[in-house]
């Protein structure tokens, strides 16, 4: 978990230039605009005003985009700083340290998306999508501070308009083509609409028509390939349907960003979020031309070629899976017949990746998948959704380096990955429910349509594993209007912020995900259905309130912040940023450590307090930031050009007379004056308060810092300056009984802690190895031969006594027996001498004789061998008991 060290820093406060970037227009009253305001709606939509391109920020200030490098504000702080305690001069004439982005939109922005490559900018309101092209760093780090007007495309003029359903999300495609020259872009719409912009500023055309468009409430209800998916055109009438409550878009994601470790499935993978809880997936969402990762295209056929061969051996148990198979190897077939084509010089692309088309067999759109569901234990049916996040599976390894070098797949491994894919949900109320879903997603697509031949495909939902809802912040009985959306953690791919209506929290799942998979990827699943109950009923994310916004200022009243941005860079550390209106956010956090380096040493936690930076204290709260009203004009100052008509104000310079007209000039400098002098009282008053309250906390440290030098007062009169204690001083003996007792305790923890730790690693899923399994064996036969009646404790050491004093009385008769026969037996004739035919004895030929004792022999040995191999054993039984 990152802690944090301080919040807003002094280049973004007033009065440093930095601060100028998020403060609104002087010429603008706050209490005029929030006057003149209308109420915000019950659903106000995921606010998304602030991006990042490196250490450059975009920020949409009073509907017009702002640009800074936040690497050179800071720069320019301190030299600022330098130069000021060096000559005395003050900073209160700076020039604004932004640039003005001119785009022609007129609507009021709610999000603001760089590309990959960083050289658009989706800049989407309500109902409009407009993609401007951004000038270089370079070019916007100019001494020229005027406004730059950026050339500027809107996106489907005769799509996205008023009459139609407003925009919900745009997504820049991670595996489309992103060069100077165009992009991919996915824009869903609160109706179900899905459609895929292949931009290109060559061809005006890409940003009238999508080249792929799906409604998802017309393929929900799909039966074939060949039916017409795509959304009604415009100023068409639509007839009612329960899906359009049930399927209103919330928000939607892409599976995964295109990484080489990630599941192949999971970038081109869409999931979109209901606003009553249902969750669908389409799977393979790809353009025309997109990129494949190096480990894409053999990860899917190492997948899909040995399923297939597993499934058609038993077709008429799994044909259901059997046709989505083939379906798969169809489209897999058709890549691997392509040539695949570099990617051009100028594009954003994953290394190593390659060029493909995209196939056309079984079908461009895929088939709906889901929905997909979790059981909360709630009453009410719809969560009000409002934002997805979704953190990809990790690449099967083992089946793609099957049959490689042993280092090799070794080092391809990872282990803050997960089997399984996380999903991330935020609800109007507050609250994150964390999902996991165990069976992965895989393409599908609809069946093509047959004559005389009708097959609906089986289309059942699926259900999630929910495995926790958090709550982001306090609910006090009153409705408050939020918006919760997920920011990505920089540092661990299973952590992100959580940006509410004045706070934002950050959730970890690191700790939980390694134990979970270690645990999924053990060979010896004895008693891992516990384990992992264990697992799942305990804490799975630990959660962290990282900002907390006071809603004191009259200009930030019923406003949301925006989604945070996370910036990790050497000159700007590890800093979450966000804004209300006027007012930047901000927390400088430490960068977490590696996962398992993090877990302390009991043993050495005396070496590891505070000694090392004993002024590393946790801030209490956000520093004063001066509220926007104190720096505003005073709004009597246009109050005659912008509320008194021309043709009346020759009447300001005449004798007052009263009048209808009068009154109502009377009336409405009384309504602006009486809200800017509201704004400045609540203002004063809050400032009011909290030097109040600041008097009182100094003075609660004063007091524990008298304390403190009492007691140490009070030791060091007993001490001399040499250490050893003063004649007559009170005896030192309970403190060293205290001193030892907490030894005593901080050992008896250790103790606890190795035991513990030890138990944990014997039974953490480790598989048993050869010899264990041999020895086990061994003895289970060696229990069976010594008989299935269990003897009594005192009957057990004579069994066996008697036991071998009868394996002894037979080998010595048979030793015994054997000597006998070799004695009886007639001795060889010697070289030279015949044989006497007419013997009482038979004669027996002398190779017969030798070959029959050499047997009696052996024999002997074998059961000599057998005796003391038995002997041996007993002995250790008797031994271990």
């Amino acid at each position: 978990m990152p802690k944090v060290k301080s919040y807003a820093p002094a280049w973004l406060c007033r009065p440093s230039p930095g601060a100028s970037l998020f403060t609104s227009n002087p010429d603008k009253s706050p209490a005029q605009d929030l006057q003149n305001k209308a109420k915000p709606s019950t659903q106000i939509g995921a606010t998304r005003t602030i991006a990042k391109r490196g250490n450059e920020v975009f920020v949409v200030i009073d509907n017009e985009i702002r640009w800074s490098n936040l690497a050179r504000v800071k720069d320019q702080w301190q030299q600022q700083a330098r130069q000021k305690k060096a000559k005395d001069q003050t900073t209160d004439s700076l020039p604004p340290s932004y640039r003005v982005l001119s785009v022609p939109v007129y609507g009021l922005i709610k999000q603001i998306l760089p590309s990959p490559n960083g050289a658009f900018l989706a800049i989407v309101t309500e109902h409009t999508v407009h993609i401007a092209v951004l000038p270089d760093s370079s070019h916007l780090s100019s001494t020229d501070k005027s406004t730059i007007r950026l050339k500027t495309y809107q996106l489907g003029p005769t799509t996205h308009v008023i009459p139609e359903s407003p925009v919900v999300s745009a997504l820049w495609h991670p595996l489309g083509l992103h060069t100077n020259l165009g992009g991919c872009l996915v824009t869903i719409t609160a109706d179900a609409a899905v459609r895929i912009w292949e931009l290109d500023r060559n061809n005006h055309w890409s940003f009238d028509q999508p080249t792929l468009a799906v409604d998802l409430k017309k393929l929900v209800d799909g039966t074939s390939s060949d039916q017409d998916f795509a959304p009604s055109g415009f100023g068409k009438s639509k007839g009612f349907s329960a899906d359009v409550f049930d399927m209103e878009v919330a928000s939607a994601c892409f599976g995964g960003n295109g990484n080489d470790k990630e599941d192949a499935w999971a970038p081109m993978t869409l999931w979109v979020a209901m606003k009553p809880g249902d969750l669908y997936a389409l799977c393979p969402l790809l353009p025309s031309k997109w990129q494949a990762p190096s480990a894409t295209i053999p990860s899917l056929s190492s997948a899909i070629i040995p399923k297939m061969a597993a499934l058609e051996e038993t077709p008429e148990d799994l044909e259901e899976e059997l046709i989505a198979c083939r379906q798969q190897y169809d489209w897999l077939r058709e890549i691997d017949d392509q040539e695949p084509v570099n990617p051009p010089a100028d594009s954003d692309t994953i290394r190593g990746a390659d060029v493909f088309s995209r196939p056309a067999n079984p079908s461009a759109i895929p088939r709906l998948q889901g929905p997909f569901r979790f059981d909360t234990g709630e009453e009410l049916d719809d969560l009000d959704l409002c934002d997805i996040l979704v953190i990809a599976a990790r690449l099967d390894v083992e089946d793609l380096m099957m049959g490689e070098d042993e280092e090799l797949a070794v080092e391809s491994s990872d282990q803050d990955k997960l089997s399984a894919t996380v999903i991330c949900l935020t609800s109007g109320n507050g609250r994150v429910h964390i999902c996991l879903e165990l069976d992965g997603v895989g393409g599908q697509w609809l069946p093509k349509a047959r004559k005389n031949a009708f097959r609906t495909p089986l289309s059942e939902p699926a259900d999630l594993l929910l495995a926790e809802s958090l709550d982001t912040m306090k609910t006090d009985g009153t409705e408050s209007v939020t918006w919760p959306t997920f920011t990505k953690d920089i540092h661990s791919r299973y952590s992100f912020f959580v940006t509410n209506a004045s706070n934002v929290v950050h959730f970890s799942m690191s700790s939980w995900v390694q134990r979970l998979e270690s645990e999924l990827q053990a060979e010896d699943t004895t008693g891992s259905g516990f384990r992992l109950q264990v697992i799942c009923s305990g804490n799975v994310a630990q959660r962290e309130k990282i900002l907390q916004a006071e809603d004191v200022d009259v200009t930030a009243e019923k406003e949301h912040l925006a989604a945070s941005v996370v910036f990790y860079d050497f000159d700007l550390g590890y800093l979450l940023l966000t804004y209300h209106p006027s007012n930047p956010y901000a927390a400088v956090m430490d960068a977490p450590e590696d996962a398992f380096s993090a877990t302390m040493d009991l043993r050495h936690y005396d070496q590891k307090t505070s000694v090392e930076d004993p002024l590393a204290l946790v801030p209490r709260r956000a520093p004063y930031q001066v509220p926007a009203i104190f720096y505003a004009k005073s709004p009597l100052e246009n109050f005659v050009e912008k509320h008194v008509p021309h043709r009346q104000r020759h009447t300001l310079k005449e004798q007052v007379r009263l009048s209808p007209a009068t009154l109502d000039l009377v009336t409405t400098a009384h309504r602006v004056l009486s809200a800017h002098t509201n704004a400045l009282e609540r203002a004063a008053s809050d400032l009011f308060r909290r030097c109040e309250r600041l008097q009182g906390e100094i003075k609660d440290q004063l007091k524990q810092l008298s304390d403190v030098a009492e007691r140490i007062k009070g030791v060091s009169s007993e001490i001399d300056e040499d250490g050893t204690r003063k004649e007559g001083a009170r005896d030192g003996v309970a403190l060293d009984k205290r001193l030892q007792a907490a030894k005593d305790k901080q050992n008896e923890l250790v103790q606890r802690y190795d035991a513990l730790r030890k138990k944990l690693l014997n039974s953490g899923g480790r598989p048993l190895s050869d010899k264990e399994k041999a020895w086990i064996s061994e003895v289970k036969t060696l229990s069976g031969s010594i008989g299935e009646t269990q003897p009594k404790p005192g009957e057990e050491d004579q069994q066996l006594a008697q036991r071998l004093e009868t394996v002894k009385s037979l080998a010595t008769d048979l030793v015994a027996e054997t000597k006998t026969l070799a004695a009886k037996a007639p001795s060889a004739p010697e070289p030279g001498s015949p044989a006497s035919p007419g013997g009482a004895r038979p004669r027996v030929p002398q190779r017969l004789q030798r070959a029959k004792i050499a047997d009696a022999m052996r024999m002997v040995e074998r059961e000599s061998a057998v005796i003391d191999a038995i002997t041996a054993r007993l002995a250790r039984l008797n031994t271990s008991m």
